[in-house]
């Protein structure tokens, strides 16, 4: 049950935009290597989740904070779990918990590939959970089966669940500190699963049922809101969890240059990147593409420079997907996302 208790991980925001509807892609969805999140954790008495529908306005100012995490996405290889997840584009690590889950990005979706806690208590999915689809807009749904072994100190289970998700709502949310305009889609998914295994000889089947409603906006690469129910299937265990996202931090990335700017477009690109970006002081300037598990494709610039500069990259040759473009300079750096078509 871990994989869903520790996904509601935040990270670097930009602006929201008003307009009625939105939709999530990978370019503007998926996270970027080294974004960081911060995570209010909530008292959840009286929280619900509210109505969906259209243009909806959900009023969660009230929320309580009870305690607050910090975390930050991160190569595979930058993680100590990472040999049990040889396909895995990221992880995003839990300063709290500690507990790691590792992703599959693609352009077409993101799919959890398990969590790492220690040798001892861990996820690793032969079948992975499809936990969005990109395209992903209002009234958007799918459904999928996974499978894994689940490792919890000596017993391991035999894991097999289903998942439903439906971007049932969108419109405006209200957190402490502010309000996120229209452009809010809520997401709610469904999901159950059975955990076999054998203690001391013994056959012992478990089955979860988790409600999950969550709310994204574009270019914000995480949960802005997250409610949570586990409940044990004709069992005695229950647990709810509410965390949301401050809405100071949504103005601005949080992995950024404070002399510096990189803007990409097109986005996505399909034969040449443009990149324009400025620097304050007179210093070296480097920016590469990576690909999603942080392995640099190519050096696009590497000099010094001042002031606002406009270059272009060709991408006729790159394969499709996602990519990273890093700019370093000083002991900074800001990264953003391109998807390549």
């Amino acid at each position: 049950m871990y994989k869903k208790l520790f996904s509601a991980l935040l990270l670097a925001g930009m602006s929201a935009v008003s307009f009625a509807q939105s939709t999530l892609t990978a370019a503007n969805f998926t996270p970027a290597m080294w974004e960081k999140y911060i995570n209010h954790i909530c008292d959840t008495t009286g929280i619900v989740q509210g109505a969906s529908g259209a243009n909806i306005t959900w009023d969660f100012t009230a929320l309580v904070t009870t305690t607050i995490d910090t975390g930050q996405a991160m190569t595979c290889s930058a993680t100590p779990g990472c040999s049990h997840f040889p396909g895995s584009t990221y992880a995003i690590v839990s300063h709290a918990t500690h507990l790691v889950p590792y992703y599959i990005a693609t352009s077409a979706k993101i799919s959890q590939d398990g969590y790492y806690l220690s040798v001892d208590t861990n996820a690793v999915y032969t079948d992975q959970i499809e936990q969005i689809h990109f395209p992903f807009t209002y009234l958007n749904s799918y459904t999928d089966a996974y499978a894994g072994i689940v490792t919890l100190g000596p017993v391991s289970a035999h894991e097999n669940g289903t998942i439903s998700v439906t971007c049932d709502g969108y419109g405006t949310l209200k957190l402490p500190g502010g309000i996120i305009d229209a452009n809010v889609l809520r997401v709610h998914s469904s999901q159950t699963f059975i955990d076999s295994a054998s203690l001391f000889g013994f056959p012992l089947i478990t089955t979860f049922q988790l409600e999950t409603y969550t709310w994204y906006m574009p270019n914000y690469h995480s949960p802005l809101l997250t409610i949570l129910t586990t409940q044990q299937v004709g069992g005695p265990y229950y647990n709810k969890a509410v965390s949301y996202a401050p809405v100071a931090l949504l103005s601005a990335p949080t992995v950024m240059m404070s002399g510096s700017t990189m803007e990409l477009f097109p986005n996505p690109a399909k034969s040449e990147l443009n990149i324009k970006y400025t620097t304050e002081n007179n210093e070296q300037v480097r920016i590469s593409l990576m690909d999603m598990t942080g392995r640099e494709i190519a050096v696009i610039a590497d000099h010094n420079t001042q002031g606002v500069q406009n270059i272009s990259f060709n991408t006729s040759a790159l394969p499709k997907g996602l990519y990273i473009v890093r700019m370093l300079s000083g002991t900074e750096t800001v990264t953003r996302k391109i998807e390549i078509q």
